[in-house]
């Protein structure tokens, strides 16, 4: 089955958020201004094609509900926007790229368990 045939989200305008208001879509034109917003930010690098990082989104919704209000959260969708994938090296997906203070903090590729999220927040939002 090619790209075109999975489609496991809903589709979200770019710089709109999600239905929960917590994970913003984020684009070359937008991701500056959520980086500079004062608090840290976890920025997902992913795909609509990519299996591992659905198995991501849900987590990633836990984690933007528990840390609403210390932590911002971004998609950065790397099929259309592929020159924020290139400017941040993203060379797999999903990856977790953290900010503090508009820089980059730490980032981690891959699939990551609630717990092993979590403690890299807990971290960041510290």
């Amino acid at each position: 089955m090619g790209r075109e045939g999975i489609h496991f989200f809903e589709d979200v305008s770019v710089g709109s958020t999600d239905m929960a208001g917590r994970i913003h879509q984020a684009t070359l034109g937008n991701l500056p201004e959520i980086l500079h917003r004062g608090k840290p930010v976890a920025v997902d690098f992913w795909a609509g094609w990519c299996a591992p990082c659905h198995v991501m989104a849900p987590i990633l919704r836990d984690m933007a509900d528990e840390f609403d209000g210390h932590v911002t959260f971004a998609k950065v969708d790397v099929d259309n926007n592929r020159d924020l994938a290139e400017q941040f090296r993203i060379v797999s997906i999903p990856t977790l790229v953290f900010f503090r203070k508009g820089k980059e903090w730490d980032r981690v590729s891959g699939v990551k368990s609630r717990q092993e999220l979590r403690k890299i927040l807990e971290n960041l939002s510290s």
